[in-house]
């Protein structure tokens, strides 16, 4: 081996460490190279900045893939909570089923009353508001979600009409929303009184 040709790379001591041979077929030799050159460099922070701008731009729809996960979640117990509470006034209260409301601010509102032994067809039997935290109320102030209730007297598998409804817990948000703006979700269970 020739050393004009080759570099060797010594330590603090002067000991020779390793020895350094590149090839350099511009050059038609050996060099030794010592870092990146200005066109590397504007590059690698080219495909960096890419990529960075590529991951900032999946963060406006990450953060609304969460807040439509939220509000589904909510409105599911939402919907749990109202219906829970009519399955457990109708076994007393058939006719007369009682969904009670928030108080805020005091006195407390009275209950709302459904009378499960009718049909509302297209028309809501009900219709009251909940907030980010479930509480319902009756109007449409602090609301986050409206609930609409159906009731509906032809149940199958029940041959008398005032023994069961199948009621359908329509829940939509925003709640001050045109309807056409809403997204909502149905949640339907059969409500005996036995």
């Amino acid at each position: 081996m020739n050393m004009k040709n080759s570099t060797m790379l010594t330590g603090s001591h002067g000991s020779m460490r390793r020895l350094e041979m590149l090839y350099c077929p511009q050059g038609g030799g050996y060099r030794r190279m010592c870092g990146f050159s200005l066109a590397e460099v504007v590059i690698a922070l080219g495909v960096i900045t890419v990529g960075i701008v590529a991951v900032l731009g999946v963060f406006p729809t990450s953060l609304q893939t969460g807040k439509s996960a939220q509000d589904e979640t909510r409105a599911a117990h939402v919907a749990q909570s109202v219906i829970g509470s009519l399955a457990a006034s109708a076994s007393t209260h058939f006719s007369n089923a009682q969904l009670p409301l928030y108080a805020s601010p005091s006195p407390a509102p009275s209950p709302l009353s459904i009378n499960l032994t009718t049909n509302s067809g297209t028309t809501p039997a009900a219709t009251l508001y909940a907030d980010n935290d479930g509480k319902l109320f009756s109007n449409s102030t602090l609301a986050t979600y409206v609930i609409f209730i159906y009731t509906n007297t032809a149940v199958p598998g029940f041959t008398d009409p005032a023994s069961a409804n199948q009621v359908t817990v329509r829940v939509a948000w925003p709640a001050n929303a045109p309807a056409a703006n809403q997204t909502f979700r149905d949640y339907v269970r059969i409500i005996s009184k036995y």
